[in-house]
């Protein structure tokens, strides 16, 4: 029996979407650390400092685009031994050019959780220690998001996972 989840959905895809998933996957095997042409990229947003590179209104987009996409995690990671504060944080933003030309970005989030498989968590307690003694850690992530904001998607080599 199949069921659909109507809670969250992550990943969405516009005209020449596809084409940017061919892209994304290009540069992925290109690069790594050091590029290789015509690829390059360059961090434009860390640690709450912006680039000239960066224009407050592509960030405030990024912001809007990491919500969606971590509220997939209802779905997946946090169905496990994890729970997560909910408050989503955009840790990198990397800027992904092609032969001079802009062609996307790489942006790397996380949130504050706790491995609750670590520990004697109980699903009852509402007090504020009701995590002592599990593993502290962040759930991160990291999407690919096209310039035109209206196509991005998660990468394959960075679902989410739990870091202590």
């Amino acid at each position: 029996m199949a069921t659909l989840s109507l809670s969250a959905q992550a990943d969405q895809f516009f005209v020449g979407g596809r084409d940017f998933y061919d892209l994304m996957e290009q540069y992925n095997q290109v690069c790594t650390d050091i590029c290789k042409k015509p690829f390059y990229h360059t961090v434009v947003y860390r640690d709450g400092q912006t680039s000239a590179l960066l224009t407050n209104n592509d960030l405030t987009a990024l912001k809007k685009i990491m919500i969606q996409q971590s509220n997939i995690w209802a779905d997946t990671i946090l169905e496990g031994d994890y729970h997560a504060e909910g408050n989503t944080r955009l840790d990198e933003v990397v800027a992904i050019f092609k032969s001079a030309k802009l062609v996307g970005y790489k942006i790397t989030y996380s949130e504050r959780a706790w491995d609750i498989g670590s520990c004697d968590y109980d699903y009852e307690d509402e007090s504020e220690d009701k995590f002592a003694g599990c593993t502290e850690g962040r759930i991160s992530e990291r999407s690919f998001v096209n310039t035109d904001f209206k196509t991005y998607f998660r990468d394959d080599n960075a679902m989410a996972e739990f870091f202590d």
